[in-house]
């Protein structure tokens, strides 16, 4: 719009940022830069390996490329650990858009964080140690999982 030269006030605030309302509604912004997002990423990344991450898109990007292969139960939670944050905030923008809902960073954290914890109830886990410290990081009983007897 800014290139078309949309020119007033109305269609430039449709621009904003709908999160911060400080910065353009961009890919590079919202996810993650976005005072927002960067709260919502401050909140959930201390459960997985990725504090050296930063709240940057390029970033979560090299990060995200460096493990796309690798098959760790640290580094695929890690993936939809990033791939629930994107999503949510996504949703957040959206919801924020069009229907003026709007949750606080550290409740969109804890859907973040509901989210992958549900779906590690769903993964098969052996007897390792490592894995039994995942379970505890992420609150999930054993009970309440299947165990892989192998």
């Amino acid at each position: 719009m800014a290139i078309w030269e949309a020119g007033s006030a109305t269609n430039l605030r449709l621009m904003c940022c709908p999160l911060c309302k400080s910065d353009r509604d961009s890919r590079d912004h919202l996810f993650f830069q976005c005072v927002y997002a960067s709260d919502v990423w401050r909140l959930v990344r201390h459960l997985v390996d990725m504090e050296n991450v930063t709240d940057t898109w390029d970033s979560i990007m090299q990060w995200m490329e460096l493990n796309a292969n690798s098959r760790t139960m640290d580094n695929i939670i890690s993936k939809i650990l990033v791939a629930a944050a994107t999503y949510f905030v996504w949703q957040e923008r959206n919801n924020r858009l069009f229907s003026h809902n709007q949750r606080s960073a550290s409740v969109l954290a804890k859907v973040v964080i509901e989210t992958v914890r549900l779906r590690i109830m769903g993964f098969r886990f052996g007897r390792d140690p490592k894995q039994k410290k995942i379970l505890d990081r992420w609150l999930v009983s054993k009970n309440n999982i299947e165990v892989d007897p192998g």
